[in-house]
Parts: structure tokens; C-alpha cells; sequence
């Protein structure tokens, strides 16, 4: 197969293989994508298919995308620079906003790395979090900079809003997956005012962070903490470990004229909650009681995985259908 001209670029964070699928696994099959071997990319990391979409398997947290979507993008053997890029990834999610099995197409992306963190033993009696913007001298509080000591860091990141929305028009004409035992799942977070109901495609915002944080502390400053960052525009919707370093890549690329800003989207489906059912400590919500399996902490797993795949399978064919003509 010689290559392609690439109209779509898929980016996934793992696939595990040995029958444990992963983000890519269910495009791998329903897109035909074959291994692309390339010089400096490692075995199972780059596939493709003859009708113009490349996929990587990225890595999981923000470094390894930021350095392996930046080398496709610098060093790889393909032109990029008309092609569309589509971020796709599982996520934990917010049960106020979005419920489990839930595909999400991001507005905004805030970085949660980048900050001052005081242990909270240290914190004053009236401060609820120990996580400040550097810069700030509180909670939230005003960035001072004018020493230059931190220079621009890369926090917020503001997508396309008419390419979001063409895409949620796309993915709401797909029946997505649910089971009774999913419903069973989310009867736990009816106290919440999206947490019991059926997958949903629907916009959102993500807040990327390394760490995988959990629990209603936590969650109380991830929400504020999007709010902070996008002026009152974005809500909290789902939590992931990459797109900061995804999306870093693709702005700088864009400055380079080697990708195009207007022609990226950020896809997440719902696998768990970002916080406890009523009653459950988050402790034991994230890394299970003794004996249960270990992926009790994806209780949509496999949910998430079919319904991304439904989602974004359908926005890259409409991608593939629109050059056609």
C-alpha cells in the first residue's frame, strides 16, 4: 500500500491488545486500519488504512502525546497539514454534567498540572484547596507575573466551536450502546442531575491532568479550577490524562503550519465517575474493596470504549464523505 493522502488522523492513548481492547481497538476493526511501520515510531504505535486515515496510539499522560504527536507531525512520512484530528480517549466524568457511556465533544481544554500545591496540613484554616495558579497568592486568585519567571505555560486550550458542533450534529443520528446492567450502575448517582440517566452525545469540557484524581474534594476544585481558567465559560464535564500535551502539540504545529487548529476535535467517553456514589468512600470507589476486579473503577469500560466508537467512527466517515466531494 503506498501512502496515503491523510484526511483524518486518530489519536488514541492505549491498546493494550492480548484480548484487553483499548481505545483503538474497535477503529482498528471498523475502519480497517493495518500497521504502519515507520522509522522512530514503535511497533503497534502507527496504523492506517487506503482511504486516508493514520492512527496513533499516542501513550497515556501529556508527555508522551506531546512528543509523539509532535514527531508525526514534524517527522512523519505524510503530509498533515489538511488533515483532521480526531482525539479520542475514555474519561472519567462529571454526574452533574454527563453520565456514564456518554461520548463528550470538548469546547475547552485545562491543563491541571501546572500549579503551586501546598500539602494540606499547610493550608490556612479558611482555604479549602492547597492547588493555586502559579503565580497566585491564593486560592484562585490573581496570577502575578511580571517577573516573567513563568512565561506563557500552556493552560487553556479553546477548540473550534463550528467544527464541535458539526460533529455532535453527526454522532446524534448514531444509536449509542446501553445495557440494564449500565442503568443498574448509574441508579447509584440519581442523586445527581445527569448520573442515572442514558448515554447522551453532548458537549463538554475537559480538565487534563497526569494525576488520576478522584473524589468529591477533588472535584469540587476541578470544576472551579475550569471555571477559573475559561472566565466562567466552561463547565467541568470530563477528566483525562493527555489532551493538554495532545492539544500543545497541535497549537505549535498549527504556528508551524504543519497542522490546522480549526480541524481538530477532542472526543471523550464517560468509563467511571469523578467521585463516589453517596455512602462510598472514594478510597474504596477507585481501587476497590479486597477480592473485587481490578477495573471495578471503569464500571463503563467497555460502554465507553463501543459508544467512542460509535461517535467518532461516524464523524470520520462524514470527514471521509465531505472530501469526496
Amino acid at each position: 500500500m503506498e501512502n496515503p493522502t491523510v484526511k483524518v488522523v486518530l489519536v488514541t492513548m492505549f491498546n493494550p491488545g492480548q484480548r484487553r481492547p483499548g481505545e483503538l481497538e474497535r477503529f482498528r476493526t471498523g475502519l480497517g486500519l493495518r500497521p504502519w511501520p515507520v522509522a522512530g515510531f514503535p511497533k503497534g504505535m502507527l496504523w492506517r488504512n487506503g482511504e486516508g486515515v493514520v492512527a496513533l496510539v499516542a501513550g497515556v499522560g501529556p508527555v508522551n502525546t506531546a512528543v509523539n504527536v509532535l514527531t508525526l507531525g514534524l517527522r512523519g512520512p505524510a503530509n498533515l497539514r489538511k488533515a483532521y484530528w480526531v482525539v479520542a480517549g475514555i474519561a472519567g466524568g462529571n454526574p452533574a454534567v454527563c453520565s456514564l457511556g456518554s461520548p463528550v465533544v470538548a469546547n475547552w481544554v485545562v491543563d491541571g498540572d501546572l500549579a503551586y500545591d501546598l500539602h494540606p496540613a499547610d493550608l490556612p484554616l479558611h482555604w479549602n484547596t492547597g492547588i493555586l495558579p502559579l503565580g497566585a497568592r491564593l486560592p484562585f486568585g490573581a496570577v502575578d507575573d511580571s517577573a516573567g519567571l513563568f512565561g506563557k505555560p500552556a493552560q487553556v486550550f479553546h477548540l473550534h466551536a463550528p467544527l464541535a458542533v458539526w460533529a455532535r450534529r453527526i454522532m446524534r443520528r448514531v444509536e449509542l450502546f446501553d445495557s440494564a446492567e449500565l442503568a443498574a450502575v448509574r441508579q447509584n448517582y440519581a442523586a445527581f442531575a445527569a448520573g442515572a440517566r442514558p448515554p447522551k452525545v453532548q458537549g463538554g469540557d475537559v480538565l487534563s491532568a497526569a494525576r488520576f484524581w478522584h473524589g468529591t474534594r477533588h472535584h469540587a476544585w476541578a470544576e472551579q479550577w475550569m471555571k477559573y481558567w475559561t472566565k466562567g465559560c466552561g463547565r467541568l464535564a470530563t477528566s483525562a490524562m493527555e489532551d493538554s500535551g495532545t492539544l500543545g502539540a497541535l497549537r505549535q504545529l498549527d504556528r508551524l503550519a504543519l497542522a490546522d487548529w480549526k480541524r481538530v476535535l477532542v472526543l471523550r467517553s464517560v468509563s467511571n465517575y469523578t467521585v463516589p456514589p453517596t455512602g462510598r468512600s472514594a478510597l474504596a470507589h477507585l481501587t476497590g474493596e479486597s477480592g473485587q476486579e481490578a477495573n471495578v473503577n471503569f464500571p463503563a469500560l467497555d460502554a465507553a470504549l463501543e459508544n467512542l466508537w460509535r461517535g467518532g467512527g461516524a464523524v470520520i466517515r462524514a470527514v471521509l464523505a465531505r472530501s469526496l466531494r
